[in-house]
């Protein structure tokens, strides 16, 4: 039903890509499977979740990836974008998403790819800082998700439950619930 919503009023002028970690509760870390399996990743404070989502210019979730807490951003940039990108869209990016493969993809798609290059990059790749500023939509996006208690701590043992919980409040964001 999520695709649907945003087939049918996703404004795709922007895509924006970020992600948040969800600390997994206690009851939710006994799992028999292993909690790789899960997305559940050791981190300093705990076991956690990385929520990558994927919204567009308005801030309308469109897809999201789970995956362990400590797994990179970059790994999940292209995934999320293959699934709205279209020609002529400004992708916004943050700095954990600059890879020159991710950079690459959005240019083969026509696309713009506004991402803040990281320190280590040894030429600087100029970045538009206004249209950047609309990134913030994004981030509202997990403010959103994350008023949703079952989302903002995971306490579903397996994956497949707790990405339902994020697709039901994210179709309820979409009809302002």
């Amino acid at each position: 039903m999520l695709t649907e919503l945003a087939q049918e009023g996703a404004d795709l002028e922007y895509l924006m890509v970020d992600s948040s970690s969800v600390r997994v509760h206690q009851d939710a870390a006994r799992t028999h499977r292993g909690q790789e399996v899960d997305a559940m990743g050791k981190s300093r404070g705990g076991l956690t979740t990385k929520v990558h989502a994927l919204c567009d210019a308005l801030g309308y979730p469109l897809a999201f990836i789970l995956t362990c807490g400590q797994r990179g951003d970059a790994t999940q940039g292209i995934g999320l974008l293959l699934k709205a990108m279209q020609p002529g869209c400004s992708c916004l990016l943050d700095g954990g998403y600059d890879s020159d493969a991710i950079r690459e993809y959005v240019l083969q798609e026509g696309g713009t790819a506004v991402i803040p290059p990281k320190n280590t990059r040894t030429t600087t790749i100029p970045f538009d800082k206004h249209t950047y500023k609309e990134r913030h939509k994004v981030e509202n996006l997990f403010q959103k998700l994350k008023r949703f208690r079952r989302i903002a701590t995971r306490y579903e043992k397996k994956v497949t439950r707790f990405a339902a919980m994020i697709a039901i409040a994210a179709i309820l964001i979409w009809i302002r619930f």
